[in-house]
């Protein structure tokens, strides 16, 4: 089947190229490869999660593994500000493994997980109710924080 392809491709196909034609496409091709091959720049992102859905915080969570991935873990500033229902992530974390494993993990890689001032009060919570939630995570309003953010020039995503 795969010679029978080869045949077609070379008695069919080809003639239809004159040899120069090839040469500009091939030579194109090659031309452009290094324009999407090159490593990114340094890259400082603020992530938005605001939504208590777990299947959507685990998305973001994989976004924000594929974006280190792709960018390179020297090669990025990424903090999440978190916010709202998405606090209860932090909540149950304490005492279940598998949050507590991919928050790690994201830190591990220098995340940094800004959480909402205001949302505690909400809450009518302490940081200590949160899952290795320091004093210097700690913002006075979760909104004017990505804003700071971006006037910084961190580029603002939300999955």
């Amino acid at each position: 089947m795969c010679y029978l392809a080869v045949y077609v491709f070379i008695k069919v196909t080809m003639p239809m190229f004159h040899r120069r034609n090839l040469l500009w496409l091939i030579l194109s091709c090659l031309v452009s490869l290094p324009a999407w091959a090159k490593p990114y720049e340094h890259q400082q992102v603020v992530y938005h999660v605001n939504y208590g859905e777990i299947s959507r915080i685990n998305a973001t969570f994989r976004n924000i593994n594929n974006h280190i991935e792709a960018v390179g873990e020297d090669a990025i500033d990424l903090k999440v500000v978190v916010h709202g229902p998405a606090l209860e992530y932090f909540i149950d974390a304490k005492t279940d493994q598998g949050k507590q494993m991919a928050l790690d993990s994201l830190r591990f890689q220098n995340v940094q997980f800004l959480i909402c001032g205001n949302t505690l009060l909400g809450y009518h919570l302490t940081r200590e109710a949160l899952y290795e939630v320091a004093e210097e995570d700690i913002v006075q309003a979760g909104l004017p924080a990505i804003v700071a953010l971006q006037q910084a020039g961190y580029i603002y995503v939300r999955p």
